[in-house]
């Protein structure tokens, strides 16, 4: 799998562009600037199959609506965070979000770009957010709720702190420390460097030992 990461506004958001050799290809949330990911598809001459949506807030969904329009591509994400989905156009910072629609994907088993993906439900950021687990190529994309360091925020409507950091526990850190995490925000990381050095998860022995390396 190549993955190609999309810094965006708002908020500096990222939106992962993911492809296989046979030219299949993914977006993972699609901030304001979906052009850079079409003129990306284009000129790799890609075949978007599906957009698959961590959550609904408007920073990961604003673009959602031409991507899909441009590439007639499936948009999957969570029912349960329907409650949660910010219309937006009250100011420059917060932009309005064109309406598109998306079909519910469950947690579980299922297949994109050809290979097996774990859709792990990670509530506590939102209710319904999701994270998607390919193990064949050892990469997650866990949108706003494990970064390098941190966490997501949960005091928006809708947030669990708690159940954010139990859910990260059960079904993020459990993962293989060799799985590459692609946050919503920020550079990438990996499962054995959080569990390592996050200071929400790390114990503080493990964090002693990062702090010396």
């Amino acid at each position: 799998m190549y993955i190609k990461t999309f810094r965006m506004d708002p908020l500096g958001v990222n939106s992962h562009l993911a492809w296989t050799g046979d030219g299949r290809a993914v977006v993972i949330d699609c901030g304001g600037r979906p052009g850079l990911v079409l003129e990306e598809i284009a000129r790799r001459e890609l075949t978007l199959t599906a957009i698959l949506l961590t959550h609904l807030h408007y920073d990961h969904v604003l673009g959602v609506a031409r991507l899909t329009r441009a590439t007639g591509a499936p948009v999957h994400a969570s029912a349960a965070d329907a409650g949660v989905a910010q219309p937006g156009g009250d100011s420059e910072r917060h932009p309005a979000v064109p309406a598109f629609d998306f079909e519910d994907i469950a947690p579980g088993r299922a297949v994109f770009l050809g290979e097996p993906c774990l859709v792990l439900p990670v509530p506590g950021h939102t209710p319904g957010h999701l994270a998607y687990f390919f193990p064949k190529s050892l990469v997650a994309f866990t949108g706003d709720t494990l970064f390098r360091g941190s966490v997501g925020r949960t005091d928006a409507p809708g947030g669990n702190g708690p159940g954010l950091l139990a859910a990260i526990r059960e079904r993020l850190l459990s993962l293989p420390d060799a799985v590459e995490l692609f946050p919503g925000h920020g550079p990438p990381t990996t499962v054995g460097r959080e569990k390592a050095e996050n200071p929400f998860f790390a114990t503080p022995v493990a964090a002693a030992k990062a702090d010396l390396k």
